[in-house]
């Protein structure tokens, strides 16, 4: 497990890196709260990008963006919600959701990958 989170580390790194050197500012790194986790917050253009990282040496078991279930996005949703309220951040804030997809062939920033689907309340 030590292994795997020292991999996702060194492709989180990786991406925020891209990620800068495409215009982003990045705002937070592994954000956590109770309701969840983000891996990269990013704000370019005046929109906050909720960022989620996934890596795959091959594409054996899927591709990395497959691996963003309905579960996780829930999570990510609920997440950024609160990062939202925690912050002050005005209600009609423009956001969306990434999937960073890291793979032999590099970096693939899925735009708008899912939309919002948490249930937090604020």
């Amino acid at each position: 497990m030590q292994n795997k989170r020292r991999v996702g580390s060194l492709h989180e790194a990786r991406v925020a890196d891209w990620l800068k050197r495409h215009g982003y500012r990045i705002l937070a790194r592994n954000f956590r709260c109770r309701f969840g986790e983000i891996d990269i917050i990013a704000k370019k253009d005046g929109c906050i990008s909720f960022v989620e990282v996934k890596y795959r040496s091959s594409d054996s078991h899927g591709l990395p963006q497959e691996a963003v279930d309905f579960r996780k996005q829930q999570r990510i949703s609920n997440a950024a919600s609160y990062y939202l309220y925690a912050r002050r951040y005005p209600m009609d804030t423009p956001c969306r959701f990434d999937v960073a997809a890291v793979s032999g062939e590099g970096i693939r920033l899925i735009e708008n990958a899912f939309p919002y689907c948490g249930n937090y309340g604020g």
